[in-house]
């Protein structure tokens, strides 16, 4: 379910930053890929109530329930596609997943000369980069859902 891409460039010392790029609302994120545990199809999400910012409801994937962080929502945008994608990642407080667009991601390794800060602030980011005309915000997992 993953394609490989990108064209990595050997000059000098190489220290690449393996990552998986996905999208949410037709944008583009990346994230470490030691933080990403899976890439599934979507599984009906189960509503819950609860206080943590953006964690509405649970998965159950296999004999696992998982908590759903929603970065849609808390992009203001919308996921995409007709058979949605399931990205499950590690998180200092336990495994929780992602509900992302259709569009299968891609590992890219992205060379660490390349990586710079983020210029947004709407997420936590361990840096981005540029791909084309677009600015490639790489996903700071471990701070999601625990405020700036």
């Amino acid at each position: 379910m993953l394609r490989t891409g990108g064209n990595s460039q050997h000059h000098g010392i190489h220290h690449p930053w393996p990552v998986l790029v996905f999208s949410i609302g037709g944008r583009r994120l990346a994230a470490k890929t030691l933080a990403v545990t899976e890439v599934a199809r979507w599984s009906k999400s189960i509503p819950v109530s609860g206080q943590t910012p953006f964690v509405t409801a649970v998965v159950r994937l296999d004999h696992v329930v998982l908590p759903v962080f929603d970065l849609a929502a808390s992009l203001q945008c919308a996921v995409q596609g007709s058979h949605p994608l399931c990205l499950r990642v590690k998180h200092p407080l336990g495994e929780m997943v992602m509900y992302i667009d259709e569009a299968i991601p891609v590992l890219h390794s992205v060379d660490d000369s390349m990586i710079q800060p983020y210029q947004g602030t709407d997420l936590p980011a361990e840096g981005s980069y540029i791909d084309g005309l677009d600015e490639i915000p790489i996903l700071s997992v471990s701070k999601l859902g625990m405020g700036s």
